[in-house]
C-alpha cells in the first residue's frame, strides 16, 4: 500500500506543487464526512483547500478558485457575503455545485451540479493517468 500525502490548507496559506488541487468551499459536515471517505480510496498525493463555515477571507477564496483543479462549492451552506462571488466562481468550467435549491436557476451559468462526490476518484485518476503520459 502507498503512502498518500494529503495536504489541508485553510486561509490565509497556499501550497505551490505538483499535485492535484480541490478546493472546497463551504463544505456542511456531511459533506466533509463523505469527502474523506472519497479520498482515502485515492493513492496520489493531493492538496484540499478549504474554505469553511467561519472563514471570510474572500480575497483568498478568489485566489484559490483561480488556482485550483477541482472545486466543490455547498450553494446551501455559503454565507451572503459569500454568495456575491458565487456567481464568478460558479462560471469556471472545473466547479461542481451541491445544493437543494431547485428554484434558483444556477445551471444557468454551470452545468456542473453534483449530488455526492463519487465521481471525484474517477477524475483524479484521469489526470494522473494524463500526467504521467506527458
Amino acid at each position: 500500500m502507498s503512502s498518500t500525502k494529503i495536504n489541508l490548507i485553510t486561509p490565509p496559506d497556499k501550497l505551490f506543487n505538483l499535485n492535484a488541487s480541490i478546493f472546497l468551499i463551504k463544505p456542511s459536515k456531511q459533506l466533509k464526512i463523505h469527502f474523506q471517505n472519497i479520498i482515502s480510496k485515492i493513492d496520489e498525493d493531493l492538496n484540499v483547500y478549504i474554505f469553511d463555515s467561519e472563514e471570510h477571507n474572500i480575497e483568498w477564496l478568489l485566489s484559490v478558485s483561480q488556482q485550483a483543479d477541482f472545486i466543490i462549492v455547498d450553494v446551501d451552506h455559503c454565507d451572503p457575503t459569500t454568495k456575491l462571488f458565487l456567481s464568478f466562481i460558479m462560471a469556471q468550467p472545473n466547479v461542481h455545485y451541491i445544493t437543494n435549491d431547485e428554484i434558483t436557476p444556477y445551471n444557468l451559468i454551470n452545468r456542473n451540479r453534483i449530488y455526492n462526490l463519487d465521481w471525484i476518484v474517477n477524475q483524479l485518476k484521469e489526470e494522473d493517468a494524463d500526467a504521467t503520459e506527458d
